[in-house]
This record gives structure tokens, sequence and C-alpha cells, in this order.
């Protein structure tokens, strides 16, 4: 058999096989782990379940833990955007943005090599040129973060002897 100049000799179509067995049975069986592994737990009891399912529910701030109208963009507390389509409206996906970026530079954020990728993306999707500019505020904000929680130390565990 022919392939463009190659030959495939009788071993490396049956080496090939083997490959394309032995992946068709990984794939297989990792869709047989996905469907039979245990669904996760509710967090919540059945009266929490039953009014999500309603939609009684007064909804907060992913944030701050505000309670805020279901109509509003974003929170009146801390300004963080809340609403459903906040991120897909083109104006206050704007702010939305800004909210986030500016997380990086003068928030606090868990650090991670993904959540720093992240910012590094996003700011050369939003700012193109400008990105390393962003970059610099970026890494400045990290190491004051590093600074901050060298100059705490290891903080001593609690003790409940009293209880």
């Amino acid at each position: 058999m022919i392939f463009g100049d190659q030959t495939f000799d009788p071993e490396r179509r049956g080496g090939y096989l083997v490959v394309f067995v032995l992946g068709g049975y990984c794939l297989v069986s990792l869709a047989v782990w996905l469907v039979k592994r245990p669904g996760q737990p509710d967090p919540w009891d059945e009266q929490t379940a039953a009014d999500l399912a309603e939609g009684n529910c007064t909804p907060v701030c992913h944030r701050c833990l505000t309670p805020h109208d279901a109509l509003v963009y974003f929170c009146p507390e801390c300004g963080a955007p809340v609403g459903d389509y906040t991120n897909l409206l083109p104006f206050p996906r704007l702010f939305s943005l800004g909210h986030t970026l500016r997380i990086g530079t003068s928030g606090g954020f868990k650090r991670s090599p993904l959540i720093v990728g992240g910012f590094i993306l996003l700011a050369i999707s939003e700012y193109a040129i400008f990105a390393p500019v962003y970059w610099v505020m970026l890494f400045r904000n990290i190491s004051r973060q590093r600074h901050a929680e060298l100059s705490i130390g290891p903080q001593p565990p609690s003790s409940n002897a009293g209880s």
C-alpha cells in the first residue's frame, strides 16, 4: 500500500492499528468513568433548592455578598459586575472589563499561573500595544502582595483552650 511517496509495511500498519485501538479504548474508558462517577451533593437544603427553582431568591453580589436588585448591572456596595447580561452588553461590558483589570493591578487575588496568564492575555486583547504598561502594574501588584505576605509571617495556630 502506497500513501504519498511512502510505503507502509505490515508491521507499521499493525502498530498504527494498535495505537488506534488503544486510543479508542482510553476514550471509551474516560467516557464511562465520567458518566458513572458520583454526582456532587447540593450545598444547600431542600428549602433553598425549592426557592432557587421558583426564582423567589434575592440576588447577592459574588464579591461582597450584598443583596441587590435583580435588574442592576453593578453592585451598589463594591461596584462588581452582577447583572445577568453585563458582560454581553456593549457599554456595561467596558466597565466590567475595567473592574476585572483593576483587580489585577490594585486588588488582591489568588496568585496562580493560570490567573496571571489570564490577566496577561486579557491585557493583550484589550490594550494591544499598551499591554506592557499594564503588565508592569500587574507585576508590581504581585510583588506588593508577596512582600505583604512575607512581612506578616506565618500565623500561629489558634487554640481553643477555653472551649
